[in-house]
């Protein structure tokens, strides 16, 4: 009686869980539950399921974690991918881990929210020395083999306002097949988001800066933000935790910047803002400090709001400067 009474006992634990994986995927009242694998992509996804009753929005690395270059999945991230309908992802590579992911859930459906879209191409370190560039190269090759994966331009598409609407489009087009019944709510958010971000472009216009205008870049992803101005990139310093830019690298940087009378220095509150503060002074100007949107800020501020805040900041930079 006691053997049969454990075998009954232990049937019932697992019917117990089965059935709470199960509650878990349908998520809240059987809510489509739709999990974004960063946070640019959370806010692009937050304005497509406004009003929307039959979505549960989850994002997947923490808020605080930057950009997922080279990001590894923890178990949390793993459970919440387990509980996922539909996995929405940046793309152009940003996304180093999917492999991994979809190795263990193959039936995942992922929505890459950069097909379609023209990515601008990687800005290379600043380099002049050709040892150094030899040296940068192996160890790109080294790094890349690491992690078998090969960026395929730069991703950082959001900074975009255009590309963003159309990374909104995308996300909006995927719900609406996975859920009908909202999926007029998602084209009415999709076309709200699109002539929000149209808002933005106008606003940049107004801005008219002089043909040839240059900037330094301190994040991979200003040059969506250059390009938005119509500026050009002088040159991008990029620090991460596999090379800072040597003392050589900063005064031909900043010789440079003397040369071309370079105005703007495009730089996030980072590792990389100490640099373009140091080179800022060299040429007598200050820093446009912007935001990556890559982290959860204070008050969670939309996406317009936060794109506007940039938009805001370079114009007055450029008002100071001209002042």
């Amino acid at each position: 009686m006691k053997k049969k009474g454990l075998v009954l006992f232990l049937l019932s634990a697992l019917l117990f869980t089965a059935c709470g994986t199960e509650k878990n995927k349908t998520g809240e009242t059987d809510k489509l539950t739709v999990v974004t694998s960063f946070y640019p992509v959370y806010l692009l996804a937050q304005e497509i399921v406004q009003g929307a009753e039959g979505i549960r929005l989850e994002n997947m690395a923490q808020p605080q974690t930057g950009c997922l270059h080279d990001y590894e999945l923890s178990i949390s991230d793993m459970k919440l991918l387990e509980t996922a309908d539909i996995f929405i992802t940046n793309g152009g590579g940003m996304e180093s881990f999917l492999e991994q992911a979809l190795e263990r859930y193959p039936e995942l459906t992922v929505v890459d929210t950069s097909e379609g879209i023209a990515l601008l191409e990687e800005e290379a370190h600043h380099h002049h020395d050709e040892e150094e560039e030899a040296e940068a190269h192996e160890h790109e090759h080294e790094h890349e083999h690491e992690h078998e994966h090969e960026h395929e331009g730069n991703s950082h598409i959001w900074l975009s306002p255009a590309r963003a609407a159309q990374q909104a489009e995308s996300i909006a087009a995927a719900l609406s097949e996975m859920d009908q019944a909202d999926a007029a709510v998602f084209a009415e958010n999709a076309a709200r988001f699109k002539e929000e971000t149209d808002a933005l472009l106008q606003e940049a216009a107004q801005l008219n800066l002089p043909e040839g205008t240059e900037a330094e870049v301190f994040h991979e992803g200003f040059a969506y933000f250059a390009e938005l101005f119509g500026m050009e990139i002088a040159s991008g310093i990029f620090v991460d935790e596999y090379q800072v830019p040597s003392a050589k690298e900063l005064t031909e940087a900043a010789d440079e910047a003397r040369e071309h009378n370079i105005r703007f220095f495009l730089t996030a509150a980072d590792d990389g803002r100490i640099y373009a503060e140091t080179l800022a002074q060299e040429t007598g100007e200050t820093i446009t400090l912007l935001d990556p949107l890559t982290t959860a800020a204070e008050g969670n501020p939309s996406y317009i709001e936060r794109m506007r805040r940039n938009i805001q900041a370079v114009a007055q930079h450029w008002k100071e400067a001209a002042a």
